[in-house]
């Protein structure tokens, strides 16, 4: 009702706008009658004004009453929206939870683009939190480059750190071509994470073709890197258009509420957060957690010789 309201008179906060009406109208109507009463003299021809206290009392009351609800409401509203906020940051502190305690069984990771921009990869290094993995967008669809893919990937081998790159599938493009843009955009090396392809939004064509093209993708990255890739996704979108069809490569899930959400998924990484603060990049950052150990992680990459532990899925969900 208030955003009604606003859309309608174009004020930012229109509750207030009517208290200080009401307000102001209040004022001048006992302006008004502190005004007839001192003249004291009110004759026949004044008749008609006193006709009309009747009616400013019943004003100054119906008003009083409005200024009430409206303040009752605006209150209520406030507590509600803290409430919101409170809740919020709980969640924020339960998802988080793991970053900086050392008895943690979840290593941490972040994901970025170039919507990070210009990233102080010294500063990153050495946040307080220990950042084992960072995963970066490469490509997007049949012919998208992320323009600040060759320096991150870059930065981020000179740093020491685990680096990945990732694929923005576009569901309705041909999957070959798709392919075909990220491995002529990225070189894995000894050491590189396998190759990772992002999955979010449905196909115009249905789900059948959407899942005969992410396979199809999926089938060639491992032809090509020799190794499984693997598969991001968020929890709902997984739940209605791909469980059962992915269940041969790990998974990476994205899913903001704790780690209840994916109880019920045998995940490999878990995309927590998409507000974590680093040291040397200046926007949030998704966080991420790895459910294995550090030498599961590393066994992972290019150059290792078994690459047969189960896809790197946990052997129970955690």
């Amino acid at each position: 009702m208030k955003l009604f309201i606003s859309d309608l008179m174009g004020i930012e906060d229109p509750v207030k706008f009517l208290m200080w009406v009401f307000i102001v109208l209040m004022v001048v109507f006992l302006l008004f009658l502190v005004t007839l009463r001192a003249g004291n003299k009110l004759g026949k021809r004044h008749v008609a004004v006193k006709k009309t206290y009747g009616l400013i009392y019943s004003t100054l009351l119906i008003g009083a009453i409005i200024i009430g609800g409206i303040t009752a409401l605006e209150v209520n509203s406030n507590q509600s929206k803290q409430i919101v906020r409170t809740a919020d940051q709980i969640e924020a502190i339960e998802s988080l939870e793991h970053i900086g305690n050392e008895n943690s069984h979840y290593l941490f990771g972040i994901d970025i683009s170039h919507y990070q921009g210009e990233i102080k990869w010294h500063e990153v290094k050495g946040a307080d939190q220990s950042i084992e993995f960072v995963f970066i967008r490469s490509t997007m669809g049949k012919d998208g480059k992320d323009t600040r893919y060759h320096k991150n990937w870059a930065d981020a081998k000179e740093h020491g750190f685990i680096r990945g790159a990732y694929h923005y599938y576009r569901p309705n493009e041909d999957s070959n071509a798709q392919f075909k843009n990220f491995a002529e955009t990225v070189t894995l090396v000894d050491g590189d994470f396998p190759s990772i392809l992002d999955v979010e939004e449905p196909s115009k064509f249905g789900d059948k073709k959407l899942r005969a093209g992410v396979l199809n993708w999926l089938k060639l990255a491992e032809a090509k890197y020799g190794i499984k890739p693997v598969v991001y996704t968020g929890k709902h979108f997984y739940d209605t258009h791909l469980k059962g069809y992915i269940e041969d490569y790990p998974l990476w899930i994205a899913a903001y509420s704790g780690k209840g959400r994916v109880s019920d998924v045998n995940w490999t990484f878990h995309q927590f957060s998409e507000s974590v603060e680093i040291p040397g990049i200046d926007t949030q950052v998704d966080g991420n957690s790895f459910n294995l150990s550090m030498e599961d992680l590393k066994s992972m990459c290019l150059g290792e010789q078994d690459h047969s532990k189960k896809y790197w899925k946990p052997n129970k969900i955690k």
